[in-house]
């Protein structure tokens, strides 16, 4: 099986994921050999209206072809029970799933029996703060030879590439946190929605590769929340006292919140003696 895994590996290029799923939805824009009509799609988007712009924003980094070309891939690994934790007492008749891996093949996992049937995700990725430990963790199976012919690519960029293993620049987390995210979303049920904690060092990437995968139009907020309540004296501009979560819907007209009343309201008060007395907070779950 993994032999199998490993050869359809090797046919795989960075559109690879993308075009699957887009042949499940408009397969009469694919001949029988599976190559994609494009002008053929182009002519139903000129139909039904569609303005095209022949410049815009776009997100680009080092490594991105090979992040999209992670999300092709079908893992190689295999999951495992560990019998004598499922077999105590307090575990026999859970029903939590708990795997520990790398998160990219946990989530292809997953993805086989849960895809689009996720109502919430919250993740806590690597802030790559260069203390935190975070270092790109893929070992590069590919060399620059034949990563040079996937991804249409010279050689030195390859190279590039290559050399993004073991280093916690933007690129390396970009490279890593990317993939990850498009296989979260398809893991997203058409109401569910993302949570996704980060400090400074990258919120701004962040929010520009949410906005890519997710949408721009399914953005829900950015959630300050105070994560220690003295300041720092020895800080040399500023105390920083907060992080952000990042919350993003698969499609935002779908998402609801549920709300329930809150009933200690000890921090608000009636200063201007409102008649409709003390403000009642409500907390979003």
């Amino acid at each position: 099986m993994i032999r199998e895994q490993i050869k359809e590996n090797e046919n795989k290029k960075p559109n690879s994921y993308e075009l699957e799923k887009l042949k499940k939805i408009f397969p009469q824009y694919f001949d029988k050999d599976g190559k994609f009509l494009i002008n053929k799609f182009h002519e139903m988007l000129v139909h039904e209206d569609i303005e095209f712009e022949k410049e815009g924003y776009e997100l680009r980094f080092l490594g991105k072809n090979y992040a999209k070309l992670e999300t092709s891939t079908v893992t190689e690994t295999v999951i495992v029970p560990d019998l004598e934790h499922n077999s105590k007492e307090e575990n026999i008749n859970s029903k939590n799933l708990y795997i520990i891996g790398d998160n990219i093949d946990a989530i292809k996992h997953l993805l086989n029996s849960y895809s689009g049937k996720i109502k919430c995700i919250y993740i806590d990725p690597p802030y790559n703060t260069g203390n935190d430990g975070f270092i790109y963790p893929d070992n590069f199976k590919y060399t620059k030879e034949n990563l040079k012919k996937i991804l249409d690519i010279e050689e030195h960029e390859a190279e590039r590439i290559l050399n993004l293993a073991g280093k916690s620049t933007h690129s390396a987390w970009m490279t890593f946190i990317y993939p990850r995210l498009m296989l979260a979303r398809d893991l997203l049920s058409d109401d569910g929605v993302i949570f996704i904690s980060i400090d400074d060092n990258e919120m701004a990437n962040l929010k520009l590769i949410c906005d890519e995968i997710f949408g721009e139009s399914n953005f829900i907020a950015t959630i300050i929340w105070e994560k220690v309540h003295t300041r720092k004296n020895s800080a040399i501009h500023f105390s920083e006292s907060h992080d952000y979560v990042l919350c993003f819907a698969k499609y935002k007209d779908l998402f609801k919140r549920n709300l329930i009343p809150r009933e200690d309201t000890s921090a608000y008060s009636n200063p201007d003696n409102d008649p409709r007395g003390v403000t009642t907070a409500k907390i979003i779950l």
